[in-house]
């Protein structure tokens, strides 16, 4: 027997964009910052953060059906325990990546997801036609939304990390295109004898220090060599790539770590088979109209490992949607 056809599916999914543009907005805003133990009313809200009581009311009462903010019996705003995951001092903050995904970088790009349906760019070559570094590049602010975005969204996915692979067994980890260094940093906290490396591009490497176990390298993994080391920590970065870029990136940690014979770990989020739901889905569009990459499957990053030189050693899961695709250098 078939389903009879329903509008209301595809009604959500046409204005499914309203509740993300609440929370981008509410988040910049600043609005659980200022939501503590008390209840407060829209009005008080607003006069703190120069917004309309009655337009930040509408956003709260559509957050409020997804479990973000609840009223208490006399219509004051409180928080909820989603609702305080934006407070900026709350330990696993993700009012950074709500910001982020607001921002031209991370909203805008997609006006343009019909341009890559097209032409298979991405939709942020409308914005910035070199492409998304070259876009953050010259937009600073948005870089460090960006920056403070992935240092946030990487606390649970180090942690479980951390849980599943030991990290001790190696002496030097490179930890590539690494940003702020929150993974490196984590992996140096959790093990004393191991000796790390961070490898970024210059505008970033520069805003990190130093540290006795800690060495910071600038460079572009296009131009540069990498940094010698006997395992290569890649955490979200290849799928930020295209094919041909990314075997360009593993070809350059391949020849970096051979000497060494070394580990090479990437953290990625796989592709699964069927239709079911799954993050690694709604994170392929992404990649599609920002960045141009894609999330892979298990055989696809085998075969992308393979062309550079790699071979693949097994995937140990997290207990978050990453897993860890462990490969040795041939």
């Amino acid at each position: 027997m078939t389903t009879a056809a329903s509008p209301e599916t595809l009604l959500q999914l046409a204005f499914g964009h309203t509740g993300a543009r609440a929370l981008h907005v509410v988040a910049e805003l600043g609005v659980a910052d200022h939501l503590d133990d008390e209840p407060r009313d829209a009005k008080a809200l607003a006069g703190d953060l120069g917004a309309d009581p009655d337009a930040l009311h509408r956003l709260l009462r559509l957050l409020e059906t997804h479990g973000v903010f609840a009223r208490d019996t006399a219509g004051a705003w409180t928080h909820t325990p989603t609702s305080r995951l934006l407070r900026s001092d709350h330990p696993m903050s993700v009012r950074a990546f709500a910001r982020m995904a607001g921002t031209a970088f991370g909203w805008d790009s997609f006006t343009g997801l019909e341009h890559s349906a097209r032409t298979g760019e991405p939709g942020i070559c409308l914005l910035e036609p070199k492409g998304w570094t070259a876009y953050l590049q010259a937009h600073q602010d948005e870089a460090t939304v960006f920056q403070q975005a992935m240092t946030a969204k990487g606390h649970d996915d180090i942690q479980a990390a951390l849980a599943a692979y030991d990290f001790s067994q190696h002496r030097r980890v490179v930890d590539v295109a690494g940003g702020h260094g929150h993974l490196v940093h984590a992996v140096l906290a959790a093990h004393a004898g191991v000796h790390g490396v961070l490898f970024d591009l210059p505008e970033v490497a520069r805003q990190v220090q130093p540290q006795e176990r800690l060495e910071v390298v600038a460079g572009d993994f296009f131009r540069d060599a990498l940094p010698t080391g006997d395992a290569y920590v890649l955490m979200n970065v290849i799928h930020d790539w295209d094919d041909a870029a990314s075997k360009r990136i593993l070809e350059a940690v391949a020849a970096a770590g051979r000497p060494a014979a070394a580990t090479v770990l990437l953290l990625e989020v796989l592709m699964p088979e069927g239709p079911a739901p799954h993050w690694a889905k709604a994170l392929d569009i992404v990649m599609l109209a920002v960045t141009g990459g894609r999330e892979r499957s298990l055989p696809e990053y085998d075969a992308l490992l393979t062309a550079a030189g790699l071979e693949l050693v097994g995937v140990t899961p997290t207990a978050t949607p990453f897993s860890l695709v462990q490969a040795r250098i041939r």
